[in-house]
């Protein structure tokens, strides 16, 4: 029983942190997210990516893709997602992104866009 209690509870406290992923775009950004409240915003705010199940933006770029993501590096995986980018203005422009994770890069998350290289994402310890 008292194993049992154990397990949920410690069940209750990982299940949080595994299902949250905080990720940026460069190994630094974590540390700028990571030392205030307000350092989502503030790496945001100088341009830096956050990513999320349902895109990646910074203040005035943001875009979106369906379905959403699951990022876990359990697996070599590769999804195709439809979506779109606004920028300021409003501007929009139509995007194919496909996301690789691979367990041989955990924490990192490459998008493909159709550009030279992909955009790399970083997660950051929360």
């Amino acid at each position: 029983m008292k194993f049992l209690l154990h397990s949920i509870v410690l069940f209750s406290f990982t299940l949080p942190l595994q299902a949250q992923h905080l990720l940026v775009d460069s190994p630094e950004g974590c540390d700028i997210v990571m030392s205030s409240p307000d350092g989502d915003l503030d790496y945001a705010g100088d341009g830096g990516l956050l990513l999320n199940e349902t895109g990646y933006s910074s203040l005035e770029y943001f875009c979106s893709f369906t379905p959403k993501a699951l990022y876990q590096w359990q697996v070599y995986d590769v999804t195709t997602h439809v979506g779109q980018c606004q920028m300021p203005g409003p501007e929009f422009v139509p995007q194919l992104f496909t996301i690789v994770r691979d367990p041989d890069q955990p924490g990192v998350i490459s998008i493909f866009t159709g550009d030279a290289e992909p955009l790399r994402f970083y997660n950051c310890a929360s």
